[in-house]
């Protein structure tokens, strides 16, 4: 053999090394292919990056670079000195991505990456891993001989590996949206199926004091706070107060805190969670409360959550810490903004229905009022007597619209002084007391008002005011009759009321009313009192009626039955007087005359027992007529006396 057939047998010998190492090349290129259209995490993504590039370029150097947050971090390498080495990063690194996007030579890397990053890992060739815009990585190879550079085939391979890889890259990225995205839906559709349910649960419960504790318990569990507090504006005290809290590591803890708005309080409808480690947001609260953030330190809040609906702030919760020590991601604050606009809309229509009850016990209790009222007059329409009028009228103050202290007087003119009647509560009560100068207002029919116990002794006589240790007030309602001019015929006297204060309104409303429908009756009753006073029972008629019964009744039962006559000569304006044992011996007694006097007894008695009974002047004439003896009907008796 020739020495020109021994080249050409070298020739096709490297010429078929030089194909079976193409062919290998790609056959390790198609495995790729294969490989990297599996689903892998991004560590493994790298992983095997890195033994296929090693395996297909044959590199004597290579190091990985993964991004990790702000900085790239080297997580494997071969031939290089160094094993560990972090890079800041730089925008401009996303550079490569965006603008160039494909593999680096020496060039390239001098132009993108930093010096020093070169100075220790000298490489002749970079593989940018690119997810979309940003540089996620890269890869530094290099061969160390330098007559094997890197030649078109082997950049052929490299842009391969590098497009398998960053699609690789791409679709776990894309895999990781979309599960994110998938459990982003999961916690919405949780968090709408909570809301939905929370806020039925809150819509549907009408009593405030139940709802700040169930306030408290959904904010707690959706949000899973350490500590939960539950802020209320109060329009008594005009401040916001801590109404219900919840602690979870100490379930007693209970707090007593109250914050008041500034005047000048400006209400940001956007503000509806403040972060109080954002120094904005702290200025924020203070501006609304005074040393609002101080106040609510003793709470340890994270966030505050503003229950409010324009610039209207109704009340206010407070997130603790989470009790897994995790930070509140973005679902969570969605939840509580929808939670906020619901406890808004319950607290709202919780007022509202507390008005409403509140109105319908006043409503109720105006009408009970009314009832009472109603049954007064009814009563006292039925009053027979001045005594039994003043009676109903105390009684009725008292046990219908809660009198403790009061009386009932008559006013005498002539006395220019009041003569009580009847009197609750008062020891001690006098008899009558005088119409001061400060009480002259009730001549011309107006009420006398005093609203404190202090000011008793100051403006009413001393008599009455002694007896007045418990009284909360004075009240003084004139009975006025309208004549030529206003007649003051008696007043009530009101001094304590159980459950309200003496001046309020519907208490003297109430007190007139009553003083204006006993007028009439109290007048009619003096005028009737005055002419019965002026016309003399016919005594004789109703003696001869009395004896005319007590005859059919003797007659009936077969009783003795005698009428005893005492007669006193001498003419007298006063009338016999009988002792009290004959008083109390005697029941049928009737006085005719001053000078007459007839006792009807079923008994037998002589003149000598009636004179030891009767004990009266030694003057007086004693005469017995019986019944069936002396007489035995009335017109007999009548005769008796016509001899």
């Amino acid at each position: 053999m020739n020495y020109e057939d021994v080249l050409s047998r070298i020739d096709e010998q490297k010429k078929s090394n030089n194909i079976t190492s193409q062919l290998y090349r790609y056959t390790g290129l198609l495995q790729a292919i294969e490989f990297f259209s599996q689903r892998f995490s991004a560590s493994q993504i790298l992983e095997y990056t890195y033994d296929f590039v090693t395996e297909l370029l044959i590199v004597d150097q290579i190091a990985v670079f993964s991004k990790q947050e702000d900085r790239y971090v080297l997580i494997k390498s071969k031939g290089y000195k160094f094993s560990t080495y972090i890079l800041p990063f730089d925008e401009s690194f996303d550079m490569i991505a965006k603008f160039h996007g494909h593999i680096m030579n020496t060039e390239d890397m001098e132009r993108f990456l930093p010096s020093d990053l070169l100075k220790v890992f000298p490489s002749n060739l970079c593989i940018p891993l690119i997810i979309e815009d940003q540089l996620y990585g890269f890869i530094l190879v290099n061969r160390m001989n330098k007559k094997a550079l890197f030649n078109e085939d082997d950049y052929i391979i490299a842009e391969a590996l590098m497009q398998l890889s960053n699609t690789s890259l791409s679709n776990y990225k894309s895999y990781q949206d979309l599960h994110n995205a998938k459990a982003e839906l999961d916690e919405k559709i949780f968090n709408l199926f909570a809301i939905n349910h929370s806020s039925k649960v809150l819509l549907s419960e009408l009593n405030l004091s139940n709802l700040y504790t169930l306030s408290i318990d959904v904010f707690s569990e959706l949000t899973q706070s350490s500590v939960t507090a539950f802020f209320l504006y109060d329009e008594i005290s005009e401040s916001f107060k801590l109404r219900a809290m919840k602690d979870a590591f100490h379930p007693s803890k209970m707090l007593n805190i109250s914050l008041y708005l500034t005047p000048n309080a400006e209400i940001k409808p956007s503000k509806t969670i403040l972060d109080m480690q954002n120094p904005e947001d702290i200025d924020y609260f203070n501006s609304l409360y005074h040393n609002g953030y101080e106040t609510v330190q003793a709470l340890d809040p994270l966030y505050i959550v503003m229950v409010t609906k324009n610039t209207e702030l109704l009340a206010f919760v407070t997130l603790g810490k989470n009790l897994a020590d995790r930070p509140y991601h973005k679902g969570i604050f969605e939840l509580i903004e929808s939670l906020s606009s619901s406890s808004y809309i319950a607290l709202s229509n919780a007022k509202y229905f507390k008005q409403a009850n509140e109105q319908k016990q006043l409503l109720q209790k105006k009408f009970d009022r009314l009832m009472s009222l109603n049954s007064l007059m009814k009563n006292i329409n039925s009053a027979k007597t001045i005594e039994e009028l003043s009676q109903l009228t105390l009684n009725t103050l008292e046990i219908s619209f809660g009198m403790k202290t009061g009386l009932f007087a008559l006013y005498n003119p002539k006395k220019n002084a009041f003569e009580v009647l009847n009197s609750i509560n008062i020891d001690n009560c006098p008899s009558e007391f005088s119409l001061s100068e400060d009480l002259s207002c009730l001549l011309e029919g107006e009420n006398f008002i005093l609203n404190s116990k202090d000011e008793i002794p100051l403006y009413l006589p001393a008599e009455l005011s002694n007896t007045l240790s418990d009284a909360s007030g004075s009240l003084f309602v004139p009975i006025v009759i309208e004549n030529v001019e206003n007649e003051l015929l008696g007043v009530i006297g009101v001094f304590d009321f159980a459950e309200s204060i003496i001046a309020e309104s519907e208490n003297v409303l109430t007190v007139n009313s009553i003083a204006n429908h006993i007028a009439p009756v109290l007048y009619h009753l003096h005028q009737l009192k005055e002419q019965v006073e002026l016309l003399c029972p016919n005594y004789e008629n109703i003696f001869i009626k009395s004896l005319e019964k007590y005859i059919e009744e003797a007659e009936e039962l077969f009783m003795n039955l005698e009428v005893i006559h005492i007669h006193y000569p001498k003419f007298s304006f006063t009338p016999i007087r009988l002792s009290d044992k004959a008083l109390e011996k005697f029941s049928k007694v009737y006085t005719l005359t001053n000078s007459d006097l007839f006792i009807i007894d079923f008994d037998s008695y002589t003149e000598e027992d009636l004179k030891n009974i009767i004990s009266t002047e030694s003057e007086a004439e004693i005469t017995i007529y019986k019944y069936k003896k002396d007489f035995t009907s009335v017109n007999e008796f009548m005769k008796c006396f016509a001899k």
